[in-house]
């Protein structure tokens, strides 16, 4: 056979492939164990996670475009009951504990903060590091967060009672990026789950209310939720009317298996279940 010829077919090949690869959207903070599961599993000639945010999860759920959604936050109750009245039934698998971190640089001198506090600053009625109890900073906090799609940041909101953020708050799309920021800038301070810690930036203690004891985010305070910002982080799946594809069960059948799962969750920082 023509070596021209052998090599066309080899693209259109590759082509086909990549145009049947099923591929599904949810929480960036999942995206490192799930396309590590997707690989350890054999599977990503056959699927492929492109993260996004909770939200594109949900989005997707209700379309019907994907059968599974990644979600760093359960479900918003509206998009529950859209589907049970389609007659899809939606159930959340529960896959690791995590816990939303407050980041700053490694010498950046603040030690704690209370839940209000990091409210105040999140509203930009805090825009001085001097106006932070016990900081020991002076200068312009650069507050960082996640983005609208995320789950991240509709559970930072519900864990701290914000309805929206303020003007001066800088909007950064994955935690990539808040480790980024809180690791190069003293003046920084970052919101994330706990993939975000990185060599140069470090986690503040949190209390629930200023004078009440502070807590880091640990394998116990996490799986004991004495830790204010703890959080479960889910895979949903949908069941009834419609049903998740072969590939996405197939997938599932692994996720949902601890043994397999387990070990992946804990390489990337998360807590398992018990």
């Amino acid at each position: 056979m023509n070596k021209f010829l052998v090599s066309a077919l080899l693209v259109v090949s590759s082509i086909a492939s990549a145009q049947t690869k099923v591929t599904f959207a949810g929480s960036d903070t999942l995206a490192g164990a799930l396309t590590d599961a997707i690989i350890a599993a054999g599977m990503d000639q056959q699927i492929q996670y492109i993260g996004g945010g909770s939200g594109n999860a949900e989005k997707n759920l209700l379309s019907g475009d994907q059968g599974i959604g990644p979600m760093s936050r359960e479900v918003k109750p509206e998009i529950a009951a859209q589907l049970t009245a389609r007659g899809i039934n939606l159930t959340g698998h529960v896959v690791a504990l995590d816990g939303i971190a407050m980041f700053v640089k490694d010498n950046n001198a603040v030690a704690t903060l209370d839940v209000k506090t990091v409210a105040r600053i999140y509203t930009c009625e805090f825009t001085k590091w001097e106006q932070i109890p016990g900081s020991g900073m002076k200068g312009d906090i650069k507050a960082y967060r996640r983005n609208d799609v995320s789950g991240t940041t509709d559970a930072f909101k519900h864990f701290t009672g914000l309805k929206s953020f303020g003007a001066c708050v800088t909007v950064l799309n994955e935690t990539a990026d808040i480790a980024e920021a809180t690791a190069r800038d003293v003046q920084a301070i970052g919101y994330a789950g706990l993939s975000g810690k990185v060599a140069e930036n470090r986690i503040v203690a949190l209390s629930a209310t200023a004078g009440a004891p502070s807590v880091l985010p640990t394998t116990a305070t996490i799986r004991d939720f004495s830790y204010p910002f703890a959080r479960k982080l889910y895979v949903y799946e949908v069941t009834g009317a419609r049903t998740a594809n072969e590939t996405e069960l197939q997938l599932m059948s692994y996720i949902t298996d601890r043994s397999f799962m387990d070990p992946i969750v804990q390489a990337h920082e998360f807590i398992t279940i018990d």
